[in-house]
């Protein structure tokens, strides 16, 4: 498979990402093998936008990808608005269930860094959400109030994960600070995409694994030292 550039030829280079993606995107299992259209639409559709950007893939190109014809998609998604906001809607999801995921231990050295590796992980596979989050909304007005209440649930959620590692002694910081430091780590991890890309075409998993350090080192200084074993 190839993606397409203006004149409806797919690179070699972006249709290996593409492929990629979809390797991610789709979920193994029964329906991955022959996943239904308007799921093979989405997935398809997330891995093109990741790789060359919300505002750069149109539905045609979308259809071509997906191997069906514009038609069939226009049969699921009449406009690309409804696929942008169908999109964000699995992305809503998985970010409350990811932000709302309590540790069994909070406690545990290794549960806030797989929390927030999770959260992380979330992030890289639905980029385009962040780094068009611009062309997002231009595209789907009515996603604009949904991605500020997208916000303030997971952050809410974040700072009950947060707190009860306070309560169990693995996080020393005070409830302001708390709160500054999540603010920060919101920050961070929603614009660091925009940092990696200047000067450059396409994110890779190494920039992926910066971003990560980068959230994970500000907590760092308010970690409860690990007990000898």
């Amino acid at each position: 498979m190839g993606t397409l550039d203006g004149d409806g030829i797919m690179s070699r280079g972006e249709g290996r990402r593409v492929e990629r993606e979809l390797e991610v995107g789709l979920e193994p299992g029964p329906a991955a093998a022959s996943p239904d259209t308007r799921t093979r639409i989405l997935a398809v559709s997330l891995a093109l936008f990741n790789v060359r950007g919300l505002g750069h893939v149109t539905t045609a190109e979308i259809a071509a990808a997906a191997g069906i014809r514009e038609g069939n998609l226009q049969y699921h998604f009449p406009r690309k608005r409804g696929l942008v906001e169908a999109l964000f809607a699995a992305f809503e999801t998985e970010a409350v269930a990811v932000a709302g995921r309590m540790p069994d231990d909070p406690a545990a050295p290794e549960a806030l860094l797989a929390y927030q590796r999770a959260w992380f992980d979330l992030i890289w596979r639905y980029r385009c959400v962040y780094r068009d989050g611009i062309a997002m909304v231009e595209i789907a007005p009515a996603l604009r109030a949904r991605v500020h209440a997208l916000r303030a649930e997971t952050q809410a959620l974040a700072r009950g994960v947060f707190e009860a590692a306070v309560r169990a002694g693995r996080l020393r910081v005070s409830p302001d600070a708390l709160g500054r430091l999540i603010d920060n780590a919101w920050i961070v991890s929603s614009h660091w995409t925009s940092h990696r890309l200047q000067g450059g075409t396409a994110l890779t998993e190494a920039d992926r694994d910066w971003g990560f350090a980068q959230v994970r080192d500000l907590f760092a200084p308010y970690l409860a030292p690990e007990s000898p074993t």
